[in-house]
């Protein structure tokens, strides 16, 4: 399907009207990119990529990526494989003779994070000392005695700490920092010069500031030293780059073989583990990339997030459609926005934000909705009042808001979020109805 004049603008101005929407209640900062068969549909930058500095956001605005960095690695390492220097399939031991429990973890584990390994990004610890200067190898020893969570190959686990091995793994075998190798061997080959490692102390031009929403403002984003995300999550780029890579892993013109083999990338692409098969049975991953296999729209990419940022690159083989989406607003629902985009692409439903009116309520009914309610096995949400508010809390996640649209229904400010309580036939509260997102989960009152 080929749109005409028309109707790529009037796509263009639905684009920014929406945009503009999420843009106007705290909701989104960032820069979009949309490609209908190779060719831009709209593009665009929103907020300020530094609000000290009242600069704003532009399609050449650099973002850090957090996990949309993980595609890449996945490319060097097939790169790798391509000029016979690895074997995905090989042991770990080969290249890394001194890891433990590298005779039973392949590079195929650690790309398909099936290895076992514990994710060091969910260690209790971990904002401890993520601000801290750190060396490859001294990340890498967080984890390398720990005991595997399961037997390689048994399970689905998201793990960073997979990538970061990987990381190690391409710098033993080229001989080149992480940094130099994708920039010599991948991103100068396909022009993509706004992209690259962030290394600590580096000025890069053009690179936002990361920052959240919060019910007081904006706030700057956590620190975190750029050397701990390193293969998992440590690339910058911008959505013109990204955009390119796209048109580079599908097709339009930009693939070359002298840089990665056809079979490379349909391997990266394949459905090679079933990341959910019982709640989710259409996600598998690929190497670095989240393949979607949902009736309507088939859909292959991966979204990131790193302190400060939330990114989301995704391609639409059916209807020949990339959407790029990055925010240096961490609180920004970037999942809905890529899909909405695409939607409007597509000609599909969508919903516009909207803020609730607040309505006043008694604050002493706050305190019966004052509990913990389980959301899943290892989730739950944690309800308090301070100063007559009532207020919100998921697990690892930071306290917000809520604001009263009736007795029983409350919404956050800072994201999508609604919340209604569900009373018994006695009047007391015995669960919580979570929607966000277009979800609905219900969680019972558990204390």
């Amino acid at each position: 399907m080929k749109f005409a004049a028309h109707q790529m603008s009037g796509i263009s101005a639905e684009i920014d009207a929406y945009l503009k929407a999420h843009h106007e209640i705290g909701w989104f900062s960032g820069a979009v990119i949309v490609l209908k068969t190779g060719k831009t549909v709209f593009t665009r930058g929103y907020g300020m990529a530094s609000l000290e500095y009242q600069l704003p956001n532009t399609p050449q605005t650099r973002f850090r990526l957090g996990s949309v960095t993980k595609q890449f690695t996945a490319a060097a390492i097939l790169q790798l494989q391509d000029l016979g220097l690895v074997d995905v399939h090989a042991p770990v031991s080969t290249y890394l003779p001194d890891y433990p429990h590298g005779n039973r973890i392949t590079l195929h584990h650690l790309l398909t994070h099936t290895a076992g390994i514990p994710n060091l990004t969910s260690f209790q610890d971990y904002t401890q000392w993520m601000a801290k200067p750190t060396t490859l190898e001294e990340l890498i020893a967080r984890f390398q005695d720990l005991p595997l969570e399961f037997e390689p190959g048994k399970e689905f686990r998201y793990s960073n700490s997979g990538y970061i091995l990987l990381t190690q793994v391409i710098e033993t075998v080229s001989g080149q920092s992480y940094g130099d190798y994708l920039k010599e061997h991948l991103l100068q080959p396909l022009g993509m010069e706004n992209t690259g490692y962030e290394y600590p102390l580096a000025v890069i031009d053009g690179l936002a500031n990361g920052y959240q929403f919060t019910d007081d403002g904006y706030l700057k984003a956590e620190y975190i030293n750029m050397l701990v995300p390193q293969g998992a999550g440590g690339l910058y780029s911008t959505v013109e780059d990204l955009a390119r890579w796209n048109q580079f892993l599908f097709d339009h013109g930009v693939g070359d073989e002298t840089i990665l083999r056809d079979k490379a990338i349909a391997t990266m692409t394949s459905l090679l583990v079933p990341m959910n098969p019982e709640e989710a049975p259409h996600l598998f991953y690929g190497y670095g990339l989240v393949i979607n296999k949902q009736p309507k729209h088939q859909r292959i990419g991966h979204g990131g997030g790193i302190n400060g940022f939330v990114t989301n690159l995704v391609y639409y083989p059916d209807q020949d459609v990339s959407v790029a989406v990055l925010s240096n607003l961490e609180t920004a629902n970037i999942e809905r926005i890529s899909q909405d985009l695409a939607a409007i692409v597509f000609g599909e439903p969508y919903s516009k934000p909207t803020v609730s009116e607040v309505v006043k309520v008694d604050p002493s009914v706050y305190e019966g909705y004052i509990g913990t309610y389980q959301v899943a096995p290892e989730f739950q949400v944690t309800i308090t009042t301070q100063a007559n508010q009532l207020r919100i809390q998921a697990t690892g996640q930071p306290i917000l808001n809520l604001y009263p649209t009736s007795e029983t229904e409350f919404f956050a400010r800072v994201i999508d979020l609604r919340v209604v309580f569900n009373q018994g036939s006695d009047g007391t509260v015995e669960s919580v109805t979570l929607l966000q997102n277009g979800q609905e989960t219900v969680a019972p009152r558990v204390d």
